[in-house]
């Protein structure tokens, strides 16, 4: 079995970050524009190429529950091309791009199983006879604030058996979103779990897989990175496999520059220049420099930045590199002692208790070994100590040249 999992495509989703001036070459915005689009052609290519036996797509394919006739287009289009080699897709509308009607109108393929707003089954059979049971369900409404794992079947006699979820993880803050627990996942004996929602890319548990791709194109600085799918096949010893394919045409990334702090302006550019050159990007990068050295007010990181943006305009596209922002941090090193240690004397207990530290353990706590050592005073007062102990010798470093 051979499978690709991906979610959160946020086909017409706006891009956040790049300002629009007289320095921002059009073919970057065309190019930003297009990448979504062009990060899941790239999905489809890949599925062709490697022949999988089905593509599952969880949750938030357009940006918004009404989408342009553009991206239907292209989504259907994209469709189709699967269906002409017989792949099937399971999705899967989020809460971005629910369907009160449950996606009725959309004139998918043939090979096209969308899943209903209430909790359901689908079953397939691969070229070799196994069997894929695949349980999932679509948004209804911008919110599913109940936990739907409850309503999912356990393990079925199929050869495998996988659920898709476009949710988080059941917590205080974000629990407005098909919200579930790790343990319900693992108890109702699954082989993969298939989620979407959240777009950082992360394994949530081994055993069984339970795995968000991300999306699949970062669209501001805070989703950083390579973004793509996961492609998931059958092991020689039995067990599934992950592994992590990068689709996007563009990534936003940091440049981070030590400076001595005598530069000129001029210098200042022009390093950055060749800081930039010695990357030897091969796609389109967005960066966010940072310049290390101690500001004297003389630098203005706006002045620079412009000065930046009117060399790149020309060049953008052989350095495969844009410049979007340029921020001064200053090399001033940072002392414990200079701490008011009233305040943090007062502060203390209020971050280092039983509350906080299984709030930030989720994961780890379904063992019970480490939920146990960890439920007494002495191991909360340890760790507090151990927290004293790095961030002292943590100020006492310098800080390293990134250049």
């Amino acid at each position: 079995m051979k499978f690709i999992h991906a979610a959160d495509l946020h086909l017409d989703s706006p891009f956040l970050g790049i300002k629009e001036d007289a320095t921002t070459p059009s073919e970057l915005w065309k190019i930003l524009h297009k990448a979504p689009f062009d990060s899941f052609r790239k999905i489809v290519d890949d599925a062709i190429d490697e022949n999988v036996d089905f593509v599952l797509l969880v949750g938030d394919l357009f940006d918004g529950s009404h989408q342009s006739v553009k991206a239907i287009s292209f989504l259907i289009e994209q469709l189709n091309r699967l269906d002409e080699h017989q792949i099937p897709v399971l999705l899967s509308f989020g809460n971005h791009d629910y369907q009160s009607e449950g996606g009725k109108d959309f004139a998918f393929p043939k090979n096209v199983y969308v899943f209903p707003k209430e909790v359901t089954t689908h079953t397939l059979t691969l070229k070799d006879g196994k069997t894929v049971a695949v349980t999932g369900f679509s948004y209804a409404t911008r919110n599913i604030v109940n936990d739907m794992i409850s309503e999912f079947p356990e393990r079925s006699d199929a050869d495998y058996q996988i659920g898709m979820v476009h949710g988080a993880i059941k917590s205080g803050t974000d629990s407005q979103y098909a919200p579930f627990t790790i343990n319900e996942m693992e108890n109702l004996g699954y082989d993969y779990w298939a989620l979407g929602h959240i777009h950082k890319r992360q394994q949530l548990d081994d055993h069984p897989l339970i795995e968000y791709p991300g999306n699949i194109q970062g669209r501001h600085k805070n989703e950083a990175g390579e973004k793509g799918y996961l492609l998931v096949t059958d092991g020689s010893d039995g067990n599934l496999q992950v592994h992590f394919e990068p689709t996007c045409p563009m990534v936003w990334s940091t440049l981070t520059m030590k400076l001595d702090g005598n530069e000129t302006e001029e210098g200042i550019v022009n390093r950055i220049i060749d800081n930039t050159e010695s990357q030897n990007f091969s796609k389109l990068h967005l960066l966010d420099v940072k310049l290390n050295f101690v500001d004297d007010g003389t630098i203005s990181s706006e002045d620079l930045l412009d000065r930046i943006k009117e060399k790149l305009q020309y060049d953008f596209e052989s350095l495969h590199a844009w410049v979007y922002e340029i921020d001064v941090v200053e090399n001033a090193e940072m002392k414990f002692n200079d701490l008011d240690q009233e305040f943090w004397d007062e502060t203390k207990h209020e971050v280092y208790n039983d509350e906080n530290i299984k709030s930030l353990a989720k994961k780890l706590f379904k063992h019970s070994y480490i939920r146990d050592n960890f439920s007494s005073d002495d191991a909360i007062i340890k760790l507090l100590d151990e927290s004293m102990n790095l961030i002292t010798n943590k100020t006492k470093g310098n800080v390293e040249d990134e250049d």
